[in-house]
């Protein structure tokens, strides 16, 4: 994606141009969508967030740096929300249920091989309990490097950060996550 155009498209956007702002949904809503995606593992609570994410953005266009990078900030806010989101006891027991439910269904229907669904979904269960113990800024930076697959160097620019402490939230972060693994009986 031209990275000039879509803050061009921001930039006209915040002064008011609805049909600058109507093209940025249209270019940049897949990505997000995809992204919301990956942290609620269902298409109409990604289509959800994704949609209140834009609504979000248009009401605070304002406060976009024109001197940043749009598409940062942007997948900033989306990805605050998604963990806002991911972090309401609602959500957790809703994802619980969903969990549980999963297994049942991966012991009562046979798959192409049963043991590894039944293992890929007690290994979901621990890592998303091990992700909930993070540290807020380890949580962003693994969730944005490992789990969403940036580049490095542009995570530490999305999150405001220096490209080295980014390194070593991350190093710590795999650390702790796979400590967390190991106590709770799983295998990272």
């Amino acid at each position: 994606m031209d990275t000039s155009r879509i803050d061009a498209l921001a930039r006209a956007s915040e002064r008011g141009d609805r049909e600058a702002f109507h093209e940025l949904v249209e270019m940049l809503t897949r990505p997000l969508l995809a992204a919301a995606y990956r942290y609620t593992r269902d298409w109409e609570a990604a289509r959800d967030l994704t949609q209140d994410t834009w609504i979000k953005v248009w009401e605070h266009l304002g406060r976009y740096d024109p001197a940043r990078s749009f598409r940062s900030w942007l997948l900033t806010v989306h990805r605050n929300h998604c963990l806002s989101h991911l972090r309401r006891a609602s959500v957790r027991r809703e994802l619980a249920t969903e969990d549980a439910i999963l297994e049942r269904t991966a012991s009562a229907d046979p798959a192409p091989d049963p043991l590894m669904a039944a293992g890929r979904t007690e290994f979901d269960v621990l890592l998303r309990s091990a992700l909930a113990r993070l540290p807020e800024n380890q949580l962003q930076v693994f969730t944005r490097v490992d789990l969403e697959q940036a580049d490095q160097a542009e995570a530490a620019r999305e999150l405001g950060m220096k490209f080295s402490t980014l390194r070593v939230t991350l190093h710590f972060a795999r650390r702790r996550l796979a400590g967390l693994l190991r106590e709770m009986g799983a295998e990272p």
